[in-house]
């Protein structure tokens, strides 16, 4: 092989080594970026999402606030019918699936879960023994109870806000009021900002209280376990780097941000699977692909012209060596002295050829 060719050739070795180096680092750091992206934009999304949870239960926390102290002015104790004709009263402006009032000292509980129905007296329920009940006792004010769970009446998964009633510093009765979670997941499920974004959450006994999937509703899952654990071990962290949490779901590689919405004890997560960055990932890969083969081909053929013009003394110099060789064997009388006059190696050996050719002759 020619050195011509075989230069350019061992020098294309080390360039396709760099450029296949550089090309993994690029993939890894837009990678990271990616990623980087992502998870800001999954934390803009949770918070969105944390806003519009504070705001959806806000109003329903004032108005069961309002109704609690409504009904601590009037004589509740001593007359069923003013309770239940202020449950029919505010229902229908209540926004809530149910609406209810549990008596502190008979635990019967006043009960209105349908426009077209007056409320009634929940036969053999005693209202006390709700975990919601035991919440307004321990708080002492209008709140959202940690638990959610399936109404007996609504058959809806709902969420209790509750609120006690006094009566000159007296515990009298506690009101509450359910909150249909299906209309705030519905709402949530519909926020996306990639194809397979989606943002769940789950209590405080790791059960899925909105999920995509509503059959895994107020149910516990390994997952959320493994979630839970990274979650609490990167909030312990406390670094000022939004930390992605990785875990697998059904098989699948994903990555969530989490935070934690103190007023239910719920803690929300928005998710996406790696698959969202393949698209964009894979077009840099291509991009990469053919930058690389267009810069070597570019490189190459500049090297080609360059090393054949550097290299082009070489072959008046090797006709002139066989020259020299047949003068030094007889072969023929006289050698041609050799064009050469680089000023460079090359031009170097051209003269002390010429110089010998010179003296061998003589």
């Amino acid at each position: 092989m020619k050195l011509t060719n075989k230069i350019p050739l061992l020098v294309s070795i080390p360039l396709i080594i760099c450029f296949i180096v550089l090309g993994m680092a690029n993939y890894s750091s837009s990678k990271d970026d990616a990623i980087t992206y992502s998870t800001e934009g999954k934390k803009h999304t949770l918070d969105a999402t944390m806003l519009y949870v504070d705001a959806f239960f806000a109003g329903k926390l004032n108005f069961v606030d309002k109704f609690s102290k409504a009904l601590s002015k009037q004589n509740i104790e001593y007359d069923e019918n003013i309770i239940t004709s202020n449950i029919d009263h505010f229902y229908a402006a209540s926004g809530l699936k149910a609406l209810f009032y549990v008596d502190a000292q008979t635990g019967k509980t006043f009960y209105k879960a349908d426009e077209a129905s007056a409320a009634e007296v929940l036969a053999g329920f005693d209202g006390r023994t709700r975990p919601w009940y035991k919440e307004a006792l321990s708080v002492k004010a209008t709140d959202v109870s940690e638990e959610i769970y399936s109404d007996l009446k609504t058959k809806e998964v709902v969420a209790t806000i509750f609120s006690p009633v006094f009566k000159n510093n007296r515990l009298v009765g506690v009101v509450g009021g359910d909150l249909s979670v299906n209309t705030l997941k519905n709402n949530i499920l519909s926020v996306k900002y990639s194809p397979t974004n989606a943002i769940f959450a789950y209590d405080k006994y790791h059960r899925f209280t909105i999920q995509e999937n509503a059959s895994l509703e107020l149910k516990k899952h390994d997952v959320i376990e493994i979630i839970d654990s990274l979650y609490k071990a990167a909030k312990s962290r406390k670094t000022e780097r939004i930390e992605p949490i990785e875990y697998i779901y059904n098989g699948v590689t994903k990555l969530a941000v989490c935070d934690t919405y103190d007023k239910l004890n719920w803690t929300f997560c928005s998710t996406n699977e790696y698959s969202d960055y393949d698209t964009n990932l894979n077009d840099l890969v291509k991009e990469n692909l053919v930058m690389f083969i267009v810069s070597l081909a570019v490189i190459l053929s500049i090297l080609v012209v360059l090393i054949r013009f550097s290299l082009k003394p070489l072959e008046p110099i090797q006709k002139g060596l066989r020259e020299v060789f047949a003068l030094v064997n007889h072969e023929r009388d006289t050698a041609n002295k050799i064009d050469v006059k680089t000023k460079d190696e090359f031009g170097e050996m051209a003269k002390a050829i010429n110089e010998n050719i010179e003296k061998t002759v003589k």
